[in-house]
């Protein structure tokens, strides 16, 4: 697998899923799955002015992997709205500029020793440390995983899974797309997270089985409606207005929701069009 080096705590905020655009001065041909590498650099001092403990930050490792799914050249204007996707608080660098797209964040469960390179580089990882991948299921597109927390907790993890053509023609399911969420903003959704699971012939009991090895499939219009649901709360802190936007999702038409889905996901500017259906939804 190709593996690409981040100072922390840049790594950690692409598995978080937080930071979805990096910017590079170089570009390359290469389009796939990413192992996301911590440097062994500590930046102490730059870790907690953006919030995160130094120390429980992982170096000189593998964390986990993201898809690549673009780069595309910037000027000036277009790295200021990419900002809260790159989440630089520096100026625009000058040309080259490039944005490095990722989607489909996936934290392995224990960072994996290794040494960084500059550029792009390749890595051996175990296929026990990723998901299991899902056999091709057209009807069940979305794929939810439970993953366990130190504290005995679990957090979600849901995949849209599709097939492509891979290295030497090869056709295999990948993520294309994906969010994970924890904590506060999934006990305040954990109802229409059950809902979602029932609605797929699961039972409630199933999703306390944290960490299972098998995972939660789900039609469409069920996995459409979840994601927008995981999405939108993610950012919030206020338990009423993630109850809100969870119900405005679920009185929504399937019309509705397919259209907040490919704005929020796939769109021109996601994290714009997620700010948007929260002040839609709860005013924002």
């Amino acid at each position: 697998m190709k593996a690409l080096s981040f100072l922390q705590p840049r790594a950690e905020q692409v598995v978080r899923g937080e930071k979805t655009v990096d910017i590079r001065t170089w570009q390359v041909s290469y389009r796939g799955p990413l192992a996301v590498h911590a440097s062994g650099r500590r930046r102490d001092d730059r870790c907690r002015q953006l919030g995160f403990d130094p120390d429980a930050l992982a170096y000189g490792a593998l964390v986990g992997v993201v898809e690549l799914t673009d780069i595309t050249p910037i000027d000036g204007a277009t790295y200021e709205a990419l900002r809260d996707r790159h989440l630089s608080e520096e100026p625009y660098p000058g040309a080259p500029c490039y944005a490095w797209h990722f989607s489909g964040p996936r934290r392995f469960p224990q960072p994996l020793p290794c040494r960084g390179r500059m550029g792009l580089f390749d890595v051996e990882i175990g296929g026990e440390v990723l998901p299991a991948r899902p056999a091709l299921d057209p009807e069940r597109p979305f794929v939810l995983y439970t993953v366990p927390e130190r504290d005995g907790g679990y957090r979600v993890a849901l995949y849209q899974w599709l097939v492509r053509n891979g290295e030497r023609g090869v056709r295999a399911p990948v993520a294309m797309w994906g969010v994970e969420l924890g904590g506060a903003p999934l006990r305040a959704v954990a109802d229409h997270l059950l809902q979602a699971l029932r609605a797929a012939g699961y039972r409630a009991t199933d999703l306390a089985r944290a960490g299972r090895e098998r995972p939660f499939y789900l039609d469409e219009p069920t996995g459409v409606r979840l994601a927008l649901v995981l999405m939108a709360v993610k950012p919030l802190a206020r338990p009423d207005r993630m109850e809100a936007i969870a119900e405005g999702i679920r009185a929504m038409g399937d019309e509705e929701a397919y259209y907040w889905f490919s704005k929020c996901s796939a769109g021109p500017d996601p994290q714009r069009a997620q700010r948007a259906l929260r002040v839609l939804l709860a005013g924002e």
